[in-house]
């Protein structure tokens, strides 16, 4: 499991880094978040292998949740007193199975998640550079590139195979979050650092992307380097391309359903990228510089791998603030954040998603936690801006994945966060209230691209 960092959640007071359809069923589910009634007459859909995971029919959104801790997942449904359409118990979340850095499938483990009505995540490899254990030791962007770990695909797509239901598919996580002391990797061979290429003036240009694998489009790597894409990114985007390629062309994996590598919703604040302008000052001298790259490296238009190689967007989202007793540089007073800042955060980068595509946006990881306390009013204030926001303000937003927490990452200076939604707490009576106020818009099963629902809710 990752190691949180507080480069994980982006604000700028933390940034610390320095430490087709001829499917005619009679009658569909009803789109309420209990998830429905069943069908009453048999109806026919295409072999599973063929289909992914569409947005909802209708309004609204997946209702999801992550399972970090044994128990996470049926919190948040008592919570919320509906049932999640992602993930599941045994499931719950994407590093789980990786064998000395490379992906695997517990296919039992998956298997049951699916007869359970939820909708399960993979990943193969984290595309960023650095320590990790969701790659190999030594993993660069290059190598992958080069196919050298081609055979470790081959096997991860023999065990999807024999899955052969729909699935999210991620290429990695947070590239300008948690891994944004390297992204994808900058220098010719993609091992150096983001510090490293400012320093130099070295951040673009030197990523130049490999031979196009025998029968690819000659188009792959297209936009993937050049004068103004930052190498970290365009080795990012080239390695979703080529993973995508891999897995769909070469070896007929139609149902996954890949997402954009959950790209973090940085700090915005009246008119400006104010996390960015903070992270700038880091590189005294050529702060412009730095500058510049850091926005282009959390700009869709820089990032998006394009919709051939894209089937959501993905996008974490966190409402915090910082505490006192949270962060070890921080004495003598709390720092609140206003919701409507972390409002007008989202506002800016979904405005620049619309920009780009309109394919739908995932909250990959969505959070609003008031410090460690899981029951407060304040919190409850969070709660009723984010999904309201999300509900009311960005339809193009179907699906959002809530965040819980791994019981060693509730910690000074590592993540002193309690995201986990509580029943019985203020939290959870804020979230029935947007519930009870939006009936049809939380859908507790996810809906197929056949437009018809997951087949354990007939």
């Amino acid at each position: 499991m990752r190691n949180k960092r507080p480069t994980r959640f982006n604000t700028f007071q933390a940034q610390v880094r320095k430490q087709p359809s001829s499917f005619r069923p009679q009658k569909r589910p009803s789109s309420s978040g209990g998830g429905g009634g069943a069908m009453t007459a048999p109806w026919k859909r295409a072999s599973l292998h063929t289909l992914k995971i569409g947005p909802p029919p209708r309004d609204g959104i997946y209702f999801g949740a992550y399972e970090w801790t044994a128990g996470d997942i049926a919190s948040v449904e008592a919570a919320a007193q509906i049932s999640c359409s992602h993930y599941h118990s045994g499931y719950g979340n994407w590093a789980l199975q990786y064998s000395s850095g490379h992906p695997h499938l517990n296919l039992a483990a998956a298997n049951a998640a699916w007869d359970a009505g939820k909708a399960i995540v993979v990943q193969a490899y984290n595309l960023y550079a650095g320590t990790d254990t969701e790659h190999p030791a030594g993993f660069t962007v290059n190598k992958l590139l080069a196919g050298d770990y081609d055979s470790n695909l081959a096997t991860f797509a023999a065990e999807l195979r024999a899955f052969g239901k729909p699935c999210w598919f991620q290429c990695g996580r947070e590239p300008n979050g948690v891994g944004q002391d390297y992204m994808g990797g900058f220098g010719t061979d993609g091992t150096q650092s983001l510090a490293a290429a400012i320093a130099a003036n070295a951040a673009y240009n030197q990523f130049s992307p490999p031979a196009i694998p025998s029968g690819a489009p000659s188009t792959l790597y297209d936009g993937c380097s050049g004068a103004t894409m930052p190498d970290g990114i365009g080795r990012i985007k080239a390695g979703q391309r080529y993973i995508h390629d891999f897995m769909v062309r070469r070896e007929g994996l139609q149902f996954l359903t890949f997402d954009s590598q959950g790209f973090v919703v940085r700090y915005y604040k009246d008119g400006t990228d104010n996390q960015d302008v903070y992270d700038s000052n880091d590189y005294v001298g050529n702060e412009a510089y730095a500058l510049t790259l850091l926005q282009r490296c959390s700009d869709p238009a820089y990032w998006y791998p394009g919709d051939a190689y894209c089937d959501w967007v993905s996008l974490t989202w966190y409402y915090l603030d910082y505490y006192d007793a949270g962060w070890s540089w921080l004495t003598g007073s709390d720092i609140l954040i206003p919701n409507t800042e972390w409002v007008s955060s989202l506002s800016n980068m979904m405005t620049k998603v619309a920009a780009v595509t309109s394919k739908p946006v995932m909250l990959a990881e969505f959070g609003m936690p008031d410090g460690l306390d899981s029951d407060t009013a304040y919190g409850a204030t969070k709660i009723t801006s984010g999904f309201t926001t999300v509900l009311t303000t960005w339809p193009q937003i179907k699906a959002v994945s809530l965040w819980s927490n791994h019981e060693s990452w509730l910690q000074v200076d590592i993540f002193p966060y309690d995201c986990l939604l509580r029943p019985n707490t203020t939290q959870a009576t804020a979230l029935q209230a947007v519930i009870a106020a939006h009936p049809t818009k939380f859908h507790s099963y996810v809906t197929l691209s056949d437009g018809l629902p997951h087949p354990r809710v007939l």
